[in-house]
This record gives C-alpha cells, sequence and structure tokens, in this order.
C-alpha cells in the first residue's frame, strides 16, 4: 500500500506552527461545533476535527476518512480513517521505511 499524499506550500521541515496553518489553508473547515485537534507524532502531524466536552451535542463526526495527515519533511496531507493517532503514526512509520509516499503534482479536482 502507498500513502498517496498532496502538496502544499508548507515550509519544511515542519512545525506545529506550520501544521496549524497548513490545515487551515488546506484542509475543510471546522464542523460546526466541533474544533480543530492537531497531535504530533514522529513523522507529521494528524489533523482531526473534535466535540469539546463542554459543547452541547450536535451533529456526530463522520466516520471513515476524517483524520489528515501533515508530513512533516514534505508537508504534504494524505488522507486516513478515524483511527488514533498512535495507530496512525505506526503504520506510517512503516510505509515511510518502504519509501511509499506518493505526493501528487495537484490536488484532485473538487467534483
Amino acid at each position: 500500500m502507498d500513502i498517496h499524499a498532496y502538496p502544499t506550500d508548507a515550509q519544511t521541515p515542519v512545525d506545529l506552527a506550520e501544521a496549524t496553518r497548513v490545515a487551515a489553508e488546506h484542509l475543510p473547515a471546522d464542523l460546526p461545533g466541533h474544533e480543530r485537534q492537531i497531535v504530533e507524532f514522529a513523522d507529521g502531524f494528524t489533523v482531526c476535527a473534535v466535540q469539546p466536552l463542554h459543547a452541547p451535542a450536535t451533529r456526530p463526526i463522520p466516520v471513515g476518512g476524517s483524520v489528515y495527515v501533515i508530513d512533516k519533511a514534505t508537508g504534504a496531507v494524505s488522507f486516513w480513517p478515524t483511527y488514533p493517532t498512535g495507530v496512525i503514526a505506526a503504520r506510517y512509520a512503516l510505509l515511510l521505511a518502504a519509501g511509499r509516499l506518493v505526493v501528487a503534482d495537484a490536488w484532485p479536482d473538487q467534483d
């Protein structure tokens, strides 16, 4: 399996501040009633929507494909299932070590 990722204008290597900027510019806006959570791991950052504990219940977060990874070395963004960061980080490290990161030339069309 390859990691298919899409290019960004990130300054590399990506740090937390740059990951926050990339998420704001390249990823969908936060869901109403949710906030963006960015978690660092060795090779990148996971980005997902979370509902704050103090917030009233709103619509649920969609399942599947709702976690993004911003690669530290390239700034490229890939899409992942809703797994915990630890699971994604372990799988991501294995795929990177195998040279399986494929960064596309451009993002896919919105259609």
